[in-house]
């Protein structure tokens, strides 16, 4: 009698996850909304880094010095709003050291890069906001990821608080450039989210139903290895921001050799000692380098490792990434080389992102080997 009870808990408990996948993929149809709604937030936030990019690497970034998230919407309408922004803005380090003999003009282009990036944050949150009510509202969104995307939504909004502690840094007297470390936590914060949207994107561009089943298929072994792939790609996107921090690019302009050396001379001249990390341009390029070339290895033997595959869009979803893991090497490079112009170093910034899309795409394909032709 034990063993029948049992069994029969085990039907009923098969019956309710059936029934609850069932009454998912009744959205399967509908989901298009859902999906249109993550792509607008997906395509935003690349937009949203790449801006980020370039006000970085325009110095625009600590030409407003407040934090107004409803206020600050409205820019300098007049020549008086225009001197007092000024004036503020002559208050801080950046201005006293570096652009003390700025022109007005010249104050113009910069601030307007910086408020064009915070309405950009400020129309994603909107977008999420309005976007989330009414697929609530009207019953397009599966019970079990309410949560998840209420959650990306209030990773959002620590993002915007990150953006100001890192601004922050740049204006209390200490230094002229926003902290390193600062500028990496919010940036690796950004792919995070962009991660976690783009996942969720693929997620509901299948069948509930057939992504459930396809847990059977899974290769625990390529999964855990794409995971350890993953910590050394987040890795590498936080030490490139530390090297965007210092301008650390702009030194060492040769290659393979920094300066001549294998070894710069200089890596752990800073004191204290942990500072060279973050601030020692020599270091953190040479931190960049080599995880560079480590993540440049990691991803030719999971490609090699895959070739093999009897799913066909594991082994195309690995090809992308190898393709972009080339290109990306080949711009670093470059971009060292002519000492990180804008134009190079913002299509490095580019390719970053991409690369982070490929590696999410490879990621979910192996974690759900779902709908894939097989070759006997």
């Amino acid at each position: 009698m034990g063993k029948s009870r049992k069994l029969f808990e085990e039907v009923s408990e098969h019956s309710s996850s059936t029934h609850r996948l069932s009454k998912e993929n009744v959205l399967v149809e509908e989901k298009h909304w859902l999906r249109f709604w993550l792509w607008t937030l997906l395509v935003s936030l690349i937009s949203l880094i790449l801006v980020g990019g370039w006000t970085r690497l325009t110095d625009s970034g600590l030409s407003i010095v407040e934090w107004k998230p409803i206020t600050g919407m409205i820019p300098p309408l007049n020549a008086e709003r225009w001197i007092i922004e000024f004036e503020k803005y002559k208050s801080i380090p950046e201005f006293e050291l570096v652009n003390f003999a700025i022109t007005m003009q010249e104050f113009k282009f910069i601030y307007w890069w910086e408020w064009g990036h915070r309405q950009l944050a400020r129309f994603i949150g909107v977008v999420w906001f309005v976007g989330l009510l009414v697929l609530w509202l009207k019953n397009k969104i599966p019970e079990r990821w309410i949560f998840y995307l209420f959650g990306i939504g209030l990773l959002g909004a620590l993002q915007a608080f990150l953006g100001w502690w890192m601004v922050s840094s740049g204006l209390d007297g200490q230094v002229v450039d926003v902290f390193s470390y600062r500028l990496a936590i919010h940036l690796t914060m950004a792919f995070i989210i962009l991660t976690l949207i783009f996942w969720a994107i693929l997620f509901h561009s299948e069948n509930s139903v057939k992504i459930f089943e396809s847990r059977r298929y899974r290769n625990k072994s390529s999964v855990n290895v794409l995971a350890g792939l993953g910590v050394l790609c987040y890795t590498q996107l936080a030490l490139g921001a530390l090297v965007a921090g210092i301008d650390a690019g702009r030194g060492y302009n040769d290659w393979p050799l920094m300066n001549g050396n294998w070894i710069p001379d200089d890596l752990f001249d800073y004191v204290p000692f942990i500072t060279n990390f973050f601030e020692n341009p020599g270091l953190v390029q040479f931190n960049h380098r080599m995880t560079a070339y480590l993540l440049f290895v990691a991803v030719c033997l999971v490609w090699w490792s895959n070739r093999k595959s009897p799913y066909t869009k594991i082994r195309v979803a690995s090809n992308y990434l190898m393709v972009i893991v080339v290109a990306q090497m080949l711009l670093g490079i470059f971009t060292v080389l002519y000492s990180a112009p804008l134009s190079l170093a913002s299509i490095h910034q580019f390719t970053a992102i991409l690369f982070i899309l490929a590696y999410v795409n490879l990621f979910f394909k192996t974690y759900y080997p779902v709908n894939q032709e097989i070759n006997s």
